[in-house]
């Protein structure tokens, strides 16, 4: 019996630190309606039937140091989450890589490049979930990108990718 209360204890210990940032709080699919109460939440609508809401990362994560000061953007299409969006820029430090490998698993560095000189790409699979990772070396110095995306609604995300594309070609 108390081998049985430790166990559950222990379950419910680990599950609320791994719920302590869960980013797709909103399903993949689901309607923009749990950010309407939000004071927070910033919604930007597109005219090509797309909405982001921006909203900072402690309000989602409130007890995640890691990516403190980040801001989060939920992109709908036609009224469907398709895509989060992690984005840090200008800041030496490799917050979004940590809490990506912490939370969607580790991927190797080439041996002998340590976390903050390390520039490149990863992606894998979590189920039905694409993660994209992105570390990249800008003029005005390093940016991470944390992209969640969901096999079931990439078509959607595609199109209203396309549209931008071809609309801010028309724009040069």
């Amino acid at each position: 019996m108390k081998k049985l209360f430790f166990t559950i204890i222990i379950f419910c210990l680990g599950s609320k630190i791994s719920f302590a940032c869960d980013l797709t709080f909103v399903n993949f699919g689901d309607k923009p309606d749990k950010f309407l109460e939000n004071q927070f939440a910033l919604p930007v609508k597109d005219d090509f039937n797309g909405e982001t809401i921006v909203i900072p990362s402690n309000v989602v994560c409130p007890n995640n140091k890691t990516i403190e000061n980040t801001m989060i953007e939920y992109l709908f299409v036609d009224n469907q989450l398709v895509l989060i969006t992690l984005m840090r820029a200008y800041v030496n430090d490799t917050a979004i890589m940590d809490f990506t490998m912490n939370k969607y698993g580790k991927f190797n560095l080439p041996k002998g490049k340590s976390k903050k000189d390390w520039f490149g790409s990863q992606t894998w699979e979590i189920g039905n979930n694409l993660i994209l990772y992105v570390r990249a070396d800008t003029e005005v110095g390093p940016a991470e990108v944390l992209e969640i995306s969901n096999v079931l609604y990439l078509q959607k995300l595609y199109d209203w990718r396309g549209k931008v594309a071809e609309w801010s070609e028309s724009q040069q």
